[in-house]
């Protein structure tokens, strides 16, 4: 039997053909996979709107007085950005927020806002909530998605009710939307590197201002025939001065992230990330230092573009 299946000399010639084409179309195929190199820079069209859900999931433990303090929030945002202007050198983009909810769970307190319901804007946590849907933003990027200008250049808020201080650090990541990138950083549409990348290719980023200092490494882990797939894993080192009921805190942060990044690619733009941040650091108040730690997770998911 053995004989009869490997004797390639008495079979026919046909059967033959099939299995070099078949053995060629298999080696090529694979050869494609591991050599095939993306470039994907985002692509606009005119008055495209660009939809944005971002989802937050945080919890956070802190000791005071040998006592352990946990507090949880669960926030959402919706906001999008509108393509004005479309050229070959550069894209204008207005930027909105639509909608934000969240609840609050700590210190014997829970606390939730909807500001699609009226209701919502006028209580306690509305005010701050409110202040942010009022605030937008325009930016010009470069055809890779860097950003080239934005008015205004940086957005203010009214500063926080000091009893508001633990609920809004928490939701950092929701209410953070409303900043415009600064001049020279990436956009939300700058995801790849400006050279072509193949498969397992990695690049990094990093940063540092006047809160602290990251670094993120990116891989591409995958391409299909619509999406490009990069894992991203990094750290980040953070020092944040509040004031809570008249007292100055300062909080020393350590943490670590991963995550993972869908990319369209036809347009280049995100289709979905997801990341992950575990930290820990402490509380400085008072003379004394309190333990903290947290972990967060946040799904950014991009709707289907639309042309208005």
């Amino acid at each position: 039997m053995w004989e009869r299946i490997v004797n390639f000399e008495n079979m026919p010639a046909i059967i033959m053909k099939r299995i070099v084409l078949s053995f060629f179309v298999f080696t090529f195929s694979f050869t494609v996979s591991f050599s095939q190199k993306v470039s994907a820079k985002p692509q606009f069209q005119q008055g495209q709107i660009i939809g944005i859900m971002v989802e937050l999931k945080t919890t956070v433990s802190q000791e005071a007085g040998g006592q352990a303090i946990d507090f949880t929030a669960n926030g959402s945002a919706w906001h999008s950005f509108k393509v004005t202007n479309a050229t070959d050198n550069n894209t204008t983009l207005h930027h909105d927020v639509k909608r934000i909810s969240f609840n609050f769970d700590g210190m014997g307190q829970k606390r939730s806002v909807d500001s699609d319901n009226p209701k919502d804007l006028e209580g306690f946590l509305g005010k701050p909530v409110k202040e942010i849907l009022g605030k937008s933003y325009d930016m010009i990027i470069d055809p890779a998605g860097t950003t080239l200008l934005t008015k205004p250049e940086k957005i203010q808020l009214s500063k926080t009710d000091d009893r508001l201080a633990v609920v809004f650090n928490l939701l950092k990541d929701i209410t953070g939307i409303i900043y415009p990138p600064k001049k020279g950083d990436p956009s939300f549409f700058k995801v790849m590197p400006d050279t072509a990348t193949g498969l397992n290719g990695s690049w990094s980023e990093s940063g540092v201002d006047s809160t602290g200092m990251y670094k993120t490494t990116y891989t591409l882990s995958a391409i299909t025939d619509s999406t490009i797939v990069v894992d991203l894993k990094g750290n980040s080192s953070t020092i944040t001065k509040n004031e809570m009921m008249g007292m100055q805190t300062t909080t020393n942060m350590n943490s670590t992230y991963t995550g993972r990044m869908i990319i369209d690619k036809l347009t280049g733009i995100i289709r979905e990330k997801t990341i992950t941040t575990s930290s820990n650091g402490s509380t400085e108040a008072m003379g004394g230092t309190m333990p903290v730690t947290s972990k967060t997770t946040i799904v950014i998911r991009v709707k289907p573009a639309q042309i208005h």
